[in-house]
């Protein structure tokens, strides 16, 4: 999980980040900290894989290989093209909200 964090990316495992918290946040893992399970454990729930629809998830190869053997052609047909419209509508919603915040930054 080295693409966690920029760090991460760059082969630095730190732990904690450049610039504190907010005194409001600091109940919050720091996001930055790549030794602390807790914190890991924390900051990945909010994964992009983890708050996408129709993800089938699996815990552990056995798991995996079962859910293989037992879907049916048609259901990941299913699957993927409910991916495919998902996608479709997060993209016009994210364009959408960079339109409107370009928008009111012309203005002033």
């Amino acid at each position: 999980m080295s693409e966690r964090t920029w760090d991460g990316v760059r082969g630095i495992r730190p732990n904690k980040s450049s610039i504190g918290a907010d005194e409001s946040q600091s109940h919050v893992p720091d996001p930055n900290n790549e030794r602390e399970k807790d914190a890991v454990r924390y900051w990945i729930k909010f994964a992009d894989f983890y708050q996408m629809p129709h993800i089938t998830y699996f815990d552990s190869v056995r798991d995996l290989v079962d859910k293989l053997e037992n879907i049916k052609t048609k259901k990941l047909h299913e699957i993927s093209d409910n991916m495919k419209l998902y996608n479709a509508m997060a993209m016009q919603s994210i364009l959408d909200k960079w339109k409107t915040i370009l928008a009111m930054i012309n203005k002033k």
